[in-house]
């Protein structure tokens, strides 16, 4: 028997153990970023997939190490936790070699600006071996793309706008670097203002965004730091959707947010990006002819379980077919149809041209390395809730503390007691947070910390007995 371990990722279908846990997981994302809308998407029967070797570019994106620390910078977007929490489950079933541990520094509402100055207090405080900086959505000022906005110097403001993102991310980037993190710069994701809704379109806030992300490409060029584009590809993938459907978006009603389905095509189009390879494994045996045979297979990774929220989106993207193979292939069998038994348990039956021109494994969501996936998820969506439980507190206090990152001496419950109601039911959920859970930060890091490496360990392969029987 060959067994070849190049590794892969994500899976078609997510079996409905996970059901309630990934509605958790939306729900504690709603309460922690409830100023997000709900993503509109139509599909379109037969619609186009983004191509991904011809969409995205040849990038040199390192991939993460055994050992990193990812701050993930951003926006609300990043905030969010989404794509960034399915790039984590990626590498924890496809590198279970290779453990990283994550840290959510993405915050709604900030600028390249504001991040320069949150930095110290709320970035480098996690101690980054590699930091993703995606920003531009809030630095174009979308409001100077409102129909209502029309002053003599409009276009003045709009250019001076983009000026200070690009010397704010130059800034924000010289200090990660000097801070000893790695860099991986992210052109923002889309704005859509080209999705027909009723609320107005602020033409010209993506075509801003493309500026930004080609101020990010030569950012990426002068700091030598790999570049990840997630503009280009979805706002391609976009208009070739809208052709077919005019209604359909990659975000949602306020034409910013992604949430399941877009935030996958942003991992996915990362992980290409990092230049992964599409095989868990690539397993050949020979049959010899006979009508039968058996062999013990271990790989080095495990299939991804795609999150049932994010099936659509296998749609949209070629995410199986290039970062979810877990491929075997059965050589020199007789002509006929085939049991394939995993550990005594009938799997599925297959003929034996199948066979041989080779199944994925992945596609098959009753194997137990499937199952052992679906464990390493269920573990990830406890894992996902306290990182953005410690979002919430480490984004209020970065607010509220301006010694934050330094010193925890604070007096939390006297703010908590003067503060004034918060207008939005956003800030109030966020509020009601903090006070449930600031006084249990400690406790909630050290869980998280457990948590990580209950992954590690749950997601380190083993060794199973493979047979196919002629029937």
């Amino acid at each position: 028997m060959m067994v070849t371990d190049v590794k892969a990722g994500p899976q078609r279908h997510a079996e409905e153990s996970l059901t309630g846990a990934r509605r958790s997981r939306r729900q504690t994302t709603r309460l922690i970023a409830g100023l997000l809308i709900s993503t509109f998407l139509v599909f379109v029967p037969g619609a186009l997939r983004l191509k991904a070797a011809q969409e995205i570019p040849d990038s040199s994106a390192a991939q993460f190490r055994a050992g990193d620390r990812w701050c993930a910078v951003g926006d609300s977007i990043t905030h969010t936790g989404f794509y960034t929490d399915y790039i984590y489950l990626y590498y924890a079933t496809r590198f279970p070699d290779r453990p990283i541990d994550f840290f959510n520094c993405g915050s709604a509402g900030d600028t390249a600006k504001g991040t320069v100055a949150r930095l110290q207090k709320d970035i480098l405080r996690h101690h980054p071996t590699v930091a993703t900086i995606m920003l531009g959505m809030n630095d174009v000022r979308r409001g100077f793309y409102s129909s209502k906005f029309n002053p003599p110097d409009a276009q003045a403001q709009r250019e001076a706008a983009i000026e200070v993102h690009v010397a704010n991310m130059r800034t924000l980037a010289e200090k990660l670097q000097a801070a000893g993190a790695r860099l991986i710069f992210i052109t923002p994701s889309i704005f859509d203002d080209t999705v027909e809704f009723q609320s107005e379109k602020y033409s010209g806030v993506n075509a801003a965004l493309a500026r930004c992300s080609e101020n990010a490409r030569k950012l990426a060029e002068d700091f030598n730091a790999p570049l990840v584009d997630f503009h280009g590809p979805m706002t391609r993938l976009n208009q070739e959707q809208q052709k077919l459907n005019p209604k359909f978006t990659l975000i949602g009603p306020d034409r910013i947010h992604p949430k399941e389905v877009g935030s996958f095509v942003m991992a996915y189009l990362f992980l290409k990006g990092q230049g992964i390879t599409p095989f868990v494994s690539d397993v050949v045996e020979d049959a010899a002819g006979k009508d039968q045979c058996s062999f013990t297979y271990q790989a080095k990774a495990l299939p991804f379980p795609v999150p049932i929220e994010c099936v659509e989106a296998l749609k949209l993207v070629p995410f199986t077919e290039e970062l979810n193979q877990e491929r075997l292939r059965i050589t020199n069998l007789a002509s006929g149809k085939y049991q394939l038994t995993i550990d005594g348990k009938a799997i599925k039956t297959f003929a034996s041209a199948e066979l041989q021109n080779g199944i994925n494994l992945a596609s098959l969501t009753n194997t137990p390395q499937y199952q052992q996936a679906l464990e390493v998820a269920k573990l990830d969506v406890e894992r996902y809730k306290l990182v953005q439980i410690l979002r919430t507190l480490d984004f209020l206090d970065a607010g509220i503390n301006p010694n934050y990152g330094t010193t925890d001496e604070f007096d939390y419950a006297a703010v908590l007691a003067k503060r004034k109601s918060s207008p939005s039911s956003w800030g109030k959920r966020l509020w009601v947070e903090y006070a449930k859970y600031k006084p249990q930060q400690a406790a909630v890091r050290q869980q998280k910390e457990k948590l990580v490496e209950a992954i590690r360990q749950a997601s380190q392969p083993k060794p199973h007995q493979f047979k196919v029987l002629k029937e």
